[in-house]
C-alpha cells in the first residue's frame, strides 16, 4: 500500500515522536514492503506560541495538558494535517495512518483514515485518581470538550488500532464504536537492534531487581523503594537498579541509579543491555499505564516481570506464568513476589523463558504491522471505508 503517515513529531527519528512508537511503526511498514510518506503536524514557531497563549495557566503541568489536548492546538494541528494531505495529492495514496486523536485529518480527504492509539481520554479519566493521568489536570467542562473532539475523530475513522484489548473495549464501551471497527494490534519493543540472545545470568553478581522508567513517581518508583526495604530484610545482599530518571539520588543500601540511557546511543544501549542481562527480575509497580512497552522489552530479554494487576499489564504479565501481578499500592505483596523470584532462580528462569515466548508471539512489530495491514488492505480493496468516500489523497 501507499500510505500517508501523520503524527506529532518526526517519525523518521528514533525519539522524534510518540516515545519511539511512530518510528518503529514506520520502519516496519517499510520493511514489509509498503510505501509510507511522513508528515509532522506538531506545532513550531508562531503556531506554538499561539497554542501556548491560548492554553496558558500558571500551573505548569496543567498548562502542558491543556496545550496537548486543548481546542486551539487541535485546530492548528488539523490545519497542518490538511496541508500535508494537499501536498500529498500528487501522490496517489491508498490510506492515511494517523497516530492518536489530537488532530483530525478526515475533513481534508476522502481516503480512509486509520488511527493507532495507546489511550483515549476516557481511559485517562479512569486514571485521574492516581494524579498521574492527563485527565487529573482538566476541569469537568474541559474534559468533556476533549471527549467530544476525540469522539469526532474516532467516528470518522475507517478503523482504529488499539495498543491493548483493554483499550479496544474502552472504544466500544465508552465511545459506542462498532466492535468490528476497533482492532487490538498491541506493540513491540522499541529497540535499535534485534534483541540479543538470552544469556545465563552472571553467577558472581548479587540478586538483582531492575526498574526502567523515566517518570519515577508515576511508574511507582517510590513504592518499589518501600518494597525493597522489606525485601532486603529477607535477602540482605539484594540489589535494585534504577534506569530512567535523569537526576535521581537515592541513599539507600543496595540501590543503584544508572540515570537515563538512550537506546540510539551505542555505548548507552550497551549499558542498558548489560543491565537487563544482569537482572533476575523486572519490576514496575506503575500507578498509571495505558500499556507499558517496557514490560514487553523486559520479557524480550527473558526476565520475569512483577507489576500491578491493572490497566493492560495483565495482557503481558500472565500471573504465575510469566511473572506475578500484585494489587496496586501494596508494597508488602510486591516485596513478597520479588523475594519469591530472587530466592528461586529456577522459577525465575522458567517464568522469564515463558515471557520471552509470549513476547515473540504477540509483541513484535512485524506481528503488529501484519495485524494492521490485514485490516487496511481489506478495507482499501473492498472500498468499505465507513463514513469516508473514495477519492484522491
Amino acid at each position: 500500500m501507499r500510505l500517508l503517515f501523520l503524527c506529532e513529531g518526526d517519525a523518521e527519528h528514533p525519539h522524534g515522536s510518540f516515545s519511539g512508537i511512530s518510528h518503529s511503526i514506520l520502519n516496519h511498514l517499510r520493511a514489509a514492503g509498503h510505501w509510507a510518506r511522513t508528515a509532522d503536524v506538531d506545532l513550531y514557531g508562531l503556531r506554538r506560541w499561539l497554542a501556548a497563549a491560548a492554553t496558558f495557566t500558571p500551573i505548569s503541568r496543567r498548562w502542558s495538558v491543556r496545550y496537548h489536548l486543548g481546542a486551539v492546538p487541535f485546530r492548528l494541528r488539523s490545519r497542518l494535517a490538511a496541508r500535508a494531505l494537499r501536498r500529498a495529492g500528487a501522490d496517489s495514496c491508498d490510506a492515511i495512518l494517523q497516530i492518536g486523536a489530537t488532530f483530525a485529518s478526515y475533513p481534508a480527504t476522502r481516503r480512509p483514515v486509520f488511527l493507532y492509539c495507546d489511550s483515549n481520554i476516557r481511559m485517562a479519566e479512569r486514571g485521574a485518581e492516581s494524579g498521574q493521568s492527563q485527565a487529573a489536570w482538566l476541569e469537568p467542562g474541559e474534559l468533556e470538550a476533549v471527549v467530544r473532539r476525540e469522539a469526532g475523530v474516532y467516528r470518522n475513522a475507517a478503523g482504529i488500532f488499539a495498543i491493548s484489548e483493554r483499550l479496544r473495549r474502552s472504544f466500544v464501551e465508552d465511545f459506542g464504536l462498532p466492535s468490528e471497527r476497533v482492532h487490538t494490534v498491541y506493540a513491540g519493543p522499541n529497540f535499535p537492534a534485534p534483541v540479543p540472545p538470552v544469556a545465563p545470568r552472571p553467577a558472581d553478581r548479587p540478586p538483582t531487581v531492575l526498574f526502567v522508567g523515566v517518570r519515577f513517581e508515576r511508574k511507582g518508583g517510590d513504592l518499589l523503594l518501600r518494597a525493597f526495604t522489606r525485601l532486603r530484610e529477607r535477602v540482605p545482599g539484594a540489589r535494585l537498579r534504577i534506569i530512567g530518571p535523569r537526576a535521581l539520588e537515592i541513599r539507600q543500601d543496595g540501590v543503584e541509579c544508572l540515570g537515563f540511557l538512550r537506546k540510539d546511543e551505542p555505548s548507552e544501549w550497551a549499558r542498558l543491555v548489560e543491565a537487563y542481562r544482569e537482572a533476575d527480575v523486572f519490576c514496575l509497580p506503575t500507578r498509571y499505564e495505558p500499556f507499558g512497552i517496557v514490560f514487553v522489552e523486559a520479557m524480550a530479554f527473558g526476565l520475569p516481570c512483577v507489576g500491578p494487576a491493572a490497566w493492560a499489564i495483565p495482557e503481558m504479565v500472565v500471573d504465575g506464568e510469566t511473572g506475578f501481578l500484585v494489587p496496586p499500592e501494596d508494597p508488602d505483596a510486591l516485596a513478597d513476589r520479588l523475594v519469591r523470584l530472587l530466592e528461586d532462580p529456577e522459577l525465575a528462569r522458567r517464568m522469564g523463558a515463558a515471557g520471552r515466548t509470549r513476547a515473540e508471539r504477540y509483541f513484535t512489530w512485524p506481528a503488529v504491522i501484519r495485524r494492521m495491514t490485514d485490516v487496511m488492505e481489506g478495507l482499501v480493496a473492498g472500498g468499505s471505508h465507513s463514513r469516508v468516500e473514495e477519492g484522491s489523497c
